[in-house]
């Protein structure tokens, strides 16, 4: 793995463990890598509180945003940060993970990482063991 991809799952992991140990949940959020290879945080900004949008919404405004500034040169990498249910064997339990999809133009095709979670109790989340799945 290289070292950007790295970058962006570490910095994501540890925000979202925060988010779901603080809240139980991990609302969508994103991190990008500029020319200097720094990772930044992004967040979507809710300005309305009475008017959440929904988690598409979100994730498709935080990509728009990446797709952007990547296509201007401001970024090379980003990834997004979202909640998703796995089915890992047909017919089984689903279970909950943390998704990072990640975006880099360094490196070929880069897989979708997820880290299963369970929250024990308030503050207390376990994770699992964290796998990735290619794109096709």
């Amino acid at each position: 793995m290289d070292k950007i991809t790295q970058s962006i799952i570490d910095h994501s992991f540890e925000y979202a463990k925060d988010l779901l140990e603080d809240t139980g949940q991990c609302y969508p959020f994103g991190a990008f890598v500029d020319k200097d290879e720094v990772v930044h945080p992004l967040e979507f900004e809710i300005t309305d509180k009475k008017n959440i949008p929904n988690i598409e919404s979100v994730i498709w405004s935080l990509q728009k945003y990446c797709e952007t500034e990547m296509a201007e040169g401001n970024i090379i990498a980003y990834g997004l940060t979202y909640e998703a249910d796995v089915q890992l064997e047909k017919g089984a339990v689903s279970i909950e993970t943390v998704a990072i999809d990640i975006t880099n133009k360094v490196a070929e095709t880069t897989p979708i990482y997820y880290f299963p979670y369970q929250i024990i109790n308030e503050g207390n989340v376990k994770f699992g063991e964290t796998f990735a799945v290619k794109r096709i």
